[in-house]
Parts: structure tokens; sequence; C-alpha cells
């Protein structure tokens, strides 16, 4: 049986405000997964932070009446609806009743006024200046259908009721009321307001960075320290869009940021470009396909436009890009304005045909220039040359940032605590909650200053290296100079080699380099028998004789299995690491460390250490571990093991699945981990029953092995999962957890399950500060912006290089091991010093940070070649179904496809390409990962 979208909630309700875990509770099987809170911290330093997150003091008390906005007859498209709403004929009937209506641009609307239903004729076509055309005439219905009753939430908030549909109704109306006043004045886009002041820098030539406003309505437990339990949060929202020009000029820009080939390119190139060219057809035959600019220009799909060629239009209608046209039928010159033809019906009955150029030069006085083009074909309005199309602002740019705008993103992003609060600051007021009718109507009052809220700074733990303790204080920061690792490589350094990729340094460079990481590794405690071999390849020579090439010479002149081989690349060219990556994981199983030119000809210490603290891992070894002195008694008397899980999303476009990573703790301490990963279908967020038992299943038992006992206390760290999903991750994941300790180890532990996110808008702003003005490593925020009665807090646990520091925000959904809060908290925040390759603490929990290492390392596993990815769909937010019976013993669980299509391959195994046996087991039993 199909289970509930996470994020599917009732009808009518607004799925863009911040709700709490328990707005999804209805859809699930399992009753209110969240844990309540066990108390708050009794340790540490009080501080005072600002927080943005600002409070609302006061609500109307009165029901507020809701309505549902229906078209007869029903529309293809929702923006229809709106416009529909703002006709005059509508907006007078509105008027008639004196008093502001709230609507959410689709099927609600509410009001103070208790009216009876009604409708109203409206002519869209007359606001656009052509009336009188039929499929522009809709009525439209207005029907009562609920009261949103207030005192609900007040209730709630108070602890007196429940929570329930109607404490959700509420939200869905207050979140709508914020938010209806300045989308007049601005341009609304999901929670993000723009306008046209908004800051803007351009990343390159198609795609520009805009500031916006992000707000939304929160719960929080403000109700136990006199406030109401609501506020609202404000904060700076980056949001990257195409630049606004004429089309044709788009795709000329567009595909000169895709490849140097193209830069430059004028109409001519253009037009030659994007020529359909011969391809293999059936029997053998030639047949016209889509050239490699044309498939490229197919990502411009779903861009907003305007047409201009239409004079006597007083309204410009905006379309949306379906695709670009094509059609085998149009031969070599490919469909463009004077190829594709269509018939129109005449005045006298008859039928005329028209090529698309003769038909805009007659009609519309307009000469297509660009005639040879490919045309654009809309989702609703056929097809324009793309001359005439232009793209407006505050189009969404929907793919991943390639390294040089991401580059410029964050030199446009960053902002330090002090210039960040003063742009929030200056947001709240460009929202005028104080001149807001609406906010005034419904009797809703909020604050505009910034809260000083309770926090705490936890102490800092004591790093122990081979012999000496390091204490980094509250700088977060040590280094390594004459340290040695807790523990060294597992195996002395006898077959191993650098490798010059094309011709990027000379041979006497990186035998320098060599020498100077060698005699750094040593004097951290590194094991080494033998120098490092220098190979340097042919320039141009394929990636995969590279590897198997100097994998073979290697092992062949030591005379022993290569351990590891480390690549001098050029630069950080993404593709490149990924194929050396693919080849030395799945084809010879060999450990792999990339270095960068530039840094191989400097051969600096500190660069060479930080390299040896990867290296180190890799090879089975540990950096270091936290000092007795004030760790968690808890912890060092219970066999407990951290669990970190991810899943992450590839573009489906690119026939690339999800993801799911494992990594699991193995010594007592949690600093060594080791890691299953493995595809886990389409867009599916929530890990699979099958990779559960597949990935937890070895690795529990390794565990007992190397422990002697099963673990009595887990700790399940699971990371990118929303509120919509929390029910999911217990009754899917956990479940199934349990199913796996008790068939492997014939127990099953106490489970403790935490959400740790950083996908919030929450920032901290603390009076006293590190030198950059952000919040001291070990920061911690229970009150004030934490859920009225979960078991939640923010932990700032790490030191931000640049920008404000983002917390992280941990859910505890489940807690069976029933740590107090201040040992919880405690490990949490200290194990952050464990980090294998760094010399700061990290602002994740390692086992959550690993996960995402191994999970990115997955996709250079994927097998590509092989996948056959489903129909597209909207996979952002699938679910599992209810997984079948299980067999006993053979760890398998059977489960539905969540999208149309063969479920996706399984990950490359690593050595499939032809790793010896004793290579396969050593890379498996290291952090081959990090």
């Amino acid at each position: 049986m199909q289970e509930r979208n996470p994020l599917e909630l009732p009808e009518g309700i607004n799925k863009r405000c911040d709700l709490p875990p328990e707005a999804y509770w209805h859809a699930d099987k399992v009753n209110t997964p969240h844990a309540a809170r066990r108390g708050y911290s009794t340790i540490g330093q009080n501080i005072k932070v600002g927080v943005n997150q600002f409070r609302i003091e006061g609500i109307s008390g009165k029901d507020v009446y809701q309505y549902d906005v229906a078209l007869s007859p029903v529309p293809n498209g929702a923006i229809v609806y709106k416009k529909a709403w703002d006709t005059k004929a509508f907006q007078g009937k509105l008027a008639s009743y004196k008093l502001p209506w709230l609507y959410d641009n689709r099927k609600l609307a509410w009001s103070s006024t208790n009216v009876p239903s009604f409708s109203v004729e409206v002519d869209l076509g007359e606001d656009e200046g052509r009336p009188g055309r039929e499929k522009n005439q809709f009525t439209v219905e207005v029907k009562q259908t609920c009261k949103v009753r207030l005192e609900a939430l007040k209730g709630y908030l108070s602890g007196k009721i429940g929570w329930d549909n109607t404490v959700l109704e509420c939200m869905s109306f207050l979140d709508h009321v914020l938010r209806q006043g300045p989308s007049e004045r601005m341009r609304l886009i999901k929670r993000t307001l723009f306008n046209q002041y908004s800051e803007t820098k351009q990343l390159n030539k198609v795609t520009e960075a805009i500031k916006g406003i992000y707000s939304a309505i929160r719960l929080n437990d403000s109700y136990n320290t006199g406030g109401m339990g609501l506020g609202v949060n404000v904060d700076v929202a980056n949001q990257t869009f195409w630049v606004g020009q004429k089309f044709e000029q788009l795709a000329r820009n567009f595909l000169s940021c895709m490849d140097r080939k193209w830069d430059n390119l004028d109409y001519e190139g253009l037009r030659k470009a994007l020529l359909p060219v011969k391809v293999g057809g059936k029997g053998g035959s030639d047949a016209w396909g889509m050239s490699e600019a044309f498939k490229a220009l197919r990502r411009l799909q779903n861009i907003r436009f305007e047409v201009k060629h239409r004079g006597e239009s007083k309204v410009s209608k905006e379309h949306k890009v379906k695709g670009i046209a094509f059609d085998v039928k149009y031969g070599e010159l490919g469909a463009n304005a004077k190829a594709v033809t269509f018939n129109k019906k005449m005045p006298d009955g008859s039928t005329k045909t028209y090529n698309i150029a003769d038909y805009y030069l007659q009609h519309y006085k307009t000469k297509i220039q660009h005639w040879y083009l490919p045309l654009i074909e809309s989702t609703n309005a056929g097809l324009f040359p793309m001359e005439v199309c232009e793209v407006h602002r505050f189009n969404p740019y929907p793919f991943k940032l390639d390294p040089n705008q991401t580059s410029e993103m964050i030199k446009f992003a960053v902002q330090r605590p002090p210039q960040r609060k003063n742009e929030v600051l200056k947001m709240v007021q460009n929202l005028e909650w104080g001149q807001d009718r609406y906010l005034a109507h419904f009797g809703i009052k909020i604050n505009p200053n910034m809260p000083m809220i309770p926090a705490k700074v936890l102490p800092n733990p004591v790093i122990q290296y081979a012999g000496r303790p390091v204490d980094p204080k509250m700088t977060g920061r040590w280094d390594l100079r004459g340290v040695k690792f807790v523990l060294p490589n597992k195996a002395p350094l006898v077959s191993w080699a650098f490798v010059i990729v094309d011709a990027c340094i000379d041979k006497a460079t990186a035998d320098n380099f060599a020498k100077v990481f060698k005699t750094t590794y040593a004097g951290h405690g590194g094991k080494i028998v033998n120098d490092p071999k220098i190979y340097a390849p042919p320039r141009g020579t394929p990636v995969d004789q590279i590897v198997q090439g100097c994998y073979q010479k290697c092992g062949q002149e030591n005379k022993s299995t290569p351990q590891i081989l480390f690549y001098i690349l050029r630069d950080k060219t993404a593709f490149i690491y990924d194929r050396f990556k693919q080849a030395n994981d799945c084809g010879v199983a060999c450990l792999s460390q990339m270095v960068q030119a530039q840094h191989v000809r400097k051969a600096q210490g500190q660069y060479c250490s930080n390299v040896c603290m990867k290296v180190n891992s890799k090879l089975g070894g540990q950096t270091s571990k936290i000092a007795s002195k004030g760790k968690s008694a808890f912890f060092e008397n219970t066999p407990t093991m951290m669990i970190g899980v991810d899943v992450s999303h590839g573009s489906t476009a690119a026939g690339s699945a999800s993801t799911a990573a494992m990594c699991v703790s193995m010594d007592q301490q949690a600093a060594v981990y080791d890691a299953a990963v493995q595809t886990n279908g389409w867009g599916v967020e929530i890990l699979q029953p099958a990779n559960m038992h597949s990935m937890l299943g070895p690795l529990a038992v390794k565990w007992k092995r190397l422990c002697g006992k099963p673990p009595q206390h887990v700790f399940y760290l699971r990371d990118g999962v929303s509120e919509g999903q929390f029910a999911h991750v217990m009754e899917f994941e956990v479940e199934e957890m349990r199913k796996v300790f008790k068939e492997q180890l014939e127990f099953v532990p106490k489970i403790t399950v935490i959400i740790a996110t950083k996908r919030h808008h929450i920032r901290f702003f603390p009076e006293r500060g590190d030198r950059n003005g952000n919040c001291l490593p070990g920061t911690l925020v229970e009150r004030e912006v934490t859920h009225p009665f979960h078991y939640d807090f923010y932990l700032c646990s790490h030191v931000a290089i640049q920008g404000t520091a983002r917390p992280v925000h941990y859910n505890v959904i489940h807690d069976e091991c029933a740590l107090k809060p201040d040992e919880l908290q405690r490990i949490l925040y200290q194990q952050c010093y464990q980090y294998c390759r760094s010399t700061t603490p990290v602002s994740l929990h390692p086992a959550v940070y690993y996960a995402h290492l191994a999970g990115a390392r997955a996709r250079h596993h994927e097998n590509l070649a092989s996948n056959a990815a489903p129909a597209p769909v909207d996979a952002r937010h699938l679910v599992l179904k209810r997984p079948g019976p299980m067999s006993k013993g053979d760890g398998k669980t059977t489960t539905s496809r969540t999208a149309d299509g063969p479920p996706p391959p399984p990950l490359l195994e690593v050595g499939s390409g032809g790793g010896r046996p004793d290579a396969i087991t050593t890379f498996k039993n290291t952090m081959w990962w990090v």
C-alpha cells in the first residue's frame, strides 16, 4: 500500500509554512514520534545572544472565516485563479464588504466577515484589453468552509490542548496574513520576497544572485518566559536567477558558459551549432538528430518569458518554456520559423497555410530576423521565434552552480555577524509590520526589535595526541606542530607512489614534495619503510590507463600490493577528480589521495600536515581522541554505537539515482568509522529497508567482533529530512534497524534517534563572540527559538571561517537511552573535535559529516552506463511503500518502486575492475572516503 507523502497536508493547508513535526503525524502510523524535553543544560557559561526570530506579542482572539475559491470551468493553470481574483468585477464585489480579504492565489481566502456563499462572472479578456473571448470567461464561486479559531492556537501553546487540525488552520492563516501585505509590494517566490531594489550580483552571463527577505511564522517556547509562543523568523535569503535578456541572447550566452568552444558565438555560429546532425537510425540508415549544442540548450526548459510582438495587447502575457522545438521531419535545417507551418481559417471559410515567419510579418508587421534559429515551444500557447521572447528577472535558476558561479555566490552571500544583523533589521523595516493593514485588522502585533535570549557556552574538551594533550580553550583551533597521531598507519608504507597527471609539474618538483611529505608524516608518527615512486604518464593518457599502469608498475617495483597512490592534478576540475576516484576505488581497489599542483610546488609543511591527517585515516590510523578529563562517563562505561546516515539525490536528467550512505563508529571513543553506500531508488529520501539490512548488518557484526560484545546503546543521527519525514524515519528506518540488530546480534540495544539539520534560517548574534562577532564554539541555545514541548536545541560547535555561523538544529525524536541533556549535549559537542581531517571542531557531528563524505564519494561509484532513469517526476519527496514480507535470515526486504521505470542499478563494487582480493579487503577496512 502506498504511504502518504510526508509533505501532504490536509486540503487547503499552506505547504509553505514552517510547521512542526506534529502537523504531519496524521499521515503516518507512528503516533507522536517526538521525545519530550528532559530538561535543560546545567553546565557551561551563561550568556545572551540576539536571534533573528522576532516575537509576536499579541493576536486577536476572534474567529476568522475561511473560504474556498473555485472557478467554473476549471482552468488549466493555477495562474488563472489569481487573474480572476484580480479582475475589476470580482474586486468590486469584495469591496462591497468593506473589510480586507486574504487570498493564497489559488483556492483559499480568509476574512473576518461572515459572508454567505456568492459567485461573480468575470472576463479575463476584458482586463487584458481583449473582451469577449469565451475561454477567458469564468464564474468565481466563493464558499465558506470553516472558522479559524485562533483561541485554539493559544490553547495549544499554553499546553491546555493537543495539536489538531484547528491549530494547523491557525498556523496556515497566520502565515498568509504575515506575507499578504509585503507580497502586494514585492515579488514573492516560495517563502522569499524580492523587490526592484534588492541587491544583485551577476555570477556569469546568464545567472545572477539576488538578496531576498525570508520570513516565516514559527512556534517557540517563549510562552514560558512571558511571550506568546510565536515568532517571525526573518533572514537574508540569497537566490540564483536567470539574467533577464532576449531569449536568443540568453541562448548564446548560455552556450558560451557551458563550453569554451561556444564562446563569443555570432548568430551565424549559433545557427550552425544548433543545426541537426546525422546520427545512426534504425536499420543502419542515417537520421537527423540533435546536435551537442541543441541538447545543452534543452536545459532552458521551464524558463518564464513574455512576448512583445502583439502591438494591440495592453497586458504582457507570461509563458513558460516547454522545450526547444525539434522534429526529424524538418530535416537538416530543423524546426525554424520558415520550416514550421500551420493552417489558419480565414473569414471567408477557406483555410490558408502559413509558415511562422510569414505569419508574423503579415499579422504583426514583425520581420523575423533570425528565422533560422529553432523555435521555442511554450506550455500553453504553441511556438514562438526566439527573438520575440524576452526573459525577465526572477526566473529561478534550478541547476547546481559550477565552481566559478559558486565562488562568486560565496563572495556575494558571505556577511559577518554585524553586517548580517544590520541587514536583517533593515529587512524587518522593509516588511513594515507597524503599517501593515492586514496585521492591524486581525490584531497581530510583532515586536520589530531583535530579542536577546539566554544561551550557554559549553566547556571545550582537551584533544589527546600520542603522549601529548592539546587544549584549544575557546579558540576552536589548534595545530599539529610537534604532535604525533594517537594511532599511526596500521601497516608501514612500503608500496606507494606519486603520479604526475597531464604533465602539470616536472619530476624534480614532485620528488621534492614527496620528500617533504615523507618527513612530515614520519614526524607525526607515520610508519614508512620505502620511498615513494614517481611516475609521469605521457600527456593525454586516458585515466583508466594511468591508474592501471601506475598501479601495476608500483606493485612490481616494490614487490608488494600498492597501498596508496597520490595523484598530482593541475586544478580542482571535478570531472578529472571523479574519474580518478572511480578508477582507483572500483577498478583496482587502491586508496588514493589527490593533491593540487600549486601546493606541490610550494611544498609547505602545513599543507603536508593537513594531507597527512587524511592519509593516516585512510591507512587505518587515528588522528586524535578526546582526553579522559571532562569526557562523558556514560560513553566511556557503556558500549555505545554512533550511526550517521545521509541520503543524497543526483540529477535524474543525468540518470543519477539517489544514494544512501551510512557511517558507523568502530571504537570506544567513536573516533574511527566504517562506511557503507548504495543506491536508494529515484529521489527517495527515506533509507530503503533492503539497504538498512545490507548496510547495517555487516557493520553491526564487525562492531561486535571488534568490541567483544553488542552495543548497549545506539545513537542514530540522521541528516537531510524535514519535519514532515520525522515519522517516516521512525516507521521505515528505525523499525528495520531493530530487525537488523535482532537478526545479526540477537540483541536489540536502546536507540536514541536525533535529526541533525543545518537547513534553517536561525542565526545567533552574541553579546561577546569571537573576533568576527560569531558565537564561540560550544554555544548552546535551548530556549525561545526551540519547540514549546519537543526535545530540540541549537548547537554551534565550530568556528566560522567566513560569514555568520549556522548552528546545527538537533531534534531528539526518540530517546530510549534517556541521557540527561548535559550528557547528550556534551557527547555531541565533544565528538565534533574528533573529526579526523581538521584541527578545528566541525559544525556537524562527525557521524553525519562522514556520511556526507561517503555519499559524495558514492557518486563516483555509480554505474551510469547501465542506468535507466525513470520518466521525469517530481521526486524530491517520494516516500517508500510499505515493505512486503521479509524472509527470515536472508536480510532482504521487498519494496515497491516509487517511480515508473526500473530501479537504479547498484553501485559498482570496490575492485570490480580486477582488484586483488587482499587489496579489496584492506580498502573496505579503512576510512577510504575521507
